[in-house]
């Protein structure tokens, strides 16, 4: 079964999982947009524009998370064992909860190359984007084995997250337009208008997020079941 098969496959079949699997993976996120309050001046507005593109970066760590939350799923259709929707929630629970320390290394490790040069940070969250799909008994292995998965399949792991990264600025834009640049003396309907931007970027990710996760761990799942 190709990628591309599989991928369908498990987001037709565990939509619902998959969307629930991504809320618990982007809950730290929803917990900051949520609980912002519409700023009172102008220099709040801009600390909340900062904070919405702060939520829109976090994203990316979530992404990673939701991998190790999808690849249970999209292992057991290629095992042509196919779980439960209880099953797969489950499994998707216990992935996220595994992924959790071995993606917060991937993210150091991202951070680490982004020091140098951002070219150099990108290359690195390319090679550690299917750290959670890994199975492997510790975070460093986990990682090490996205590397050497990632490595020979660059062009397809980097084209799944430049896309996935190309609409989601692609949205950062038009949620912003009439936001920034900020007025001097923004209005308080206008005021208003800014914690909804970190909640719509916050919605759309998490909506998004399945589609590139599953197809991250139905290539990770293709890699090794041929090893």
């Amino acid at each position: 079964m190709s990628v591309a098969s599989l991928s369908v496959r498990a987001l037709a079949r565990y939509v619902v999982p998959l969307l629930v699997l991504s809320a618990v993976a982007f809950a730290p996120l929803a917990w900051l947009a949520f609980g912002l309050r519409p700023p009172a001046s102008a220099v709040q507005a801009k600390a909340a524009v900062r904070t919405a593109y702060l939520v829109a970066g976090a994203g990316v760590i979530s992404l990673l998370v939701l991998v190790g939350g999808a690849a249970p799923l999209v292992r057991a259709l290629a095992a042509d064992r196919p779980l439960s929707q209880l099953g797969a929630l489950g499994a998707g629970l216990a992935g996220i909860a595994g992924a959790i320390v071995p993606c917060a290394l991937a993210v150091a490790a991202v951070a680490i190359g982004g020091l140098a040069l951002v070219a150099p940070g990108l290359l690195v969250l390319v090679l550690v984007a299917l750290t959670g799909a890994s199975t492997a008994p510790t975070a460093a292995e986990r990682v090490r084995e996205s590397i050497e998965i990632a490595r020979p399949r660059l062009g397809q792991v980097a084209l799944v997250l430049g896309v996935s990264l190309a609409v989601y600025v692609l949205a950062i834009v038009l949620a912003q337009r009439g936001l920034v640049p900020v007025p001097k003396k923004p209005s308080p309907a206008h005021l208003a208008a800014y914690p909804r931007l970190a909640r719509a970027l916050l919605l759309g990710a998490l909506l998004a997020a399945p589609v590139p996760a599953v197809v991250l761990a139905a290539l990770h799942a293709r890699a090794t079941s041929r090893c």
